[in-house]
């Protein structure tokens, strides 16, 4: 049975090992991402390197190489008394991503709606409908997984390198929210009608319009983000005393 229990990876053994091969490190490092990520391994939670290499089948060596990177990308942290543990997720943190996410993908929007073709929009079209096939099975985790790609479409429907960069730069902390938001219970339906509404305004021409939305969108996501965290710190209270 595997110590983290998260999304499958198509890189792995059936018994969670990785496969040995030319990428070790770089599967032993996004398998690890993909814990903290997800939420399989959860704000707090201390990284000990030879339970993780054990799971995976590896030695400690691409573990401990995986840690140090995750570290640099500020997902994890150093303890002070030696060894690491996975980033907490803060108010400041999220209203600071948040508050870039806003400007720089509400901006996205409006250029998507002045550059994108009839392809870019039929793309968007077809993930939606996508999506509502993942809602009526209550797959959630098609619903992540298409809703990245909805706003991966939008962005690049921008046309703009540079916008795209900046964006993507954000990508892991937007995902890790991302599947904590679409969790929630009602928010998928909310989240689908607002990309119906996305593309309809596009389609008007209405770049303002999409602009708005998008930061409505976005904004409503940090709330949900911040309400989550003060139950789980509500709950934490009531088992400690």
């Amino acid at each position: 049975m595997s110590l983290y229990k998260g999304d499958e990876m198509d890189d792995t053994e059936p018994e969670g090992h990785i496969k040995k091969g030319r990428f070790l490190r770089e599967q032993v490092y996004k398998r690890i991402k993909d814990y903290i990520l997800t939420g399989s391994l959860k704000p707090n939670t201390r990284l000990i390197e030879e339970k993780l290499a054990t799971e995976m089948g590896t030695s400690r060596t691409p573990v401990r190489e995986a840690i140090q990177k995750l570290e640099k990308e500020g997902l994890i942290h150093k303890l002070p008394k030696g060894g690491f543990s996975v980033g907490v997720i803060t108010d400041e943190e999220i209203e600071e991503v948040f508050g870039i996410r806003s400007i720089l993908e509400g901006y996205a929007g409006y250029l998507a709606t002045l550059r994108a073709t009839d392809d870019d929009i039929h793309t968007l079209e077809d993930i939606v409908r996508k999506e509502e096939i993942c809602l009526q099975k209550r797959d959630i985790h098609g619903i992540i997984q298409l809703n990245t790609e909805f706003h991966d479409t939008l962005y690049k429907s921008a046309k703009s390198t540079r916008l795209y960069t900046l964006i993507n730069d954000l990508r892991d902390y937007i995902y890790r929210y991302r599947i904590i938001i679409l969790r929630q219970e009602g928010i998928p339906e909310v989240s689908i009608e607002d990309h119906k509404d996305m593309i309809a305004l596009m389609k008007q021409k209405r770049a303002h319009g999409v602009e708005k939305l998008v930061r409505k969108h976005i904004v409503r996501g940090m709330g949900l983000v911040k309400k989550m965290l003060r139950q789980e710190a509500r709950k934490k209270r009531l088992l400690q005393g």
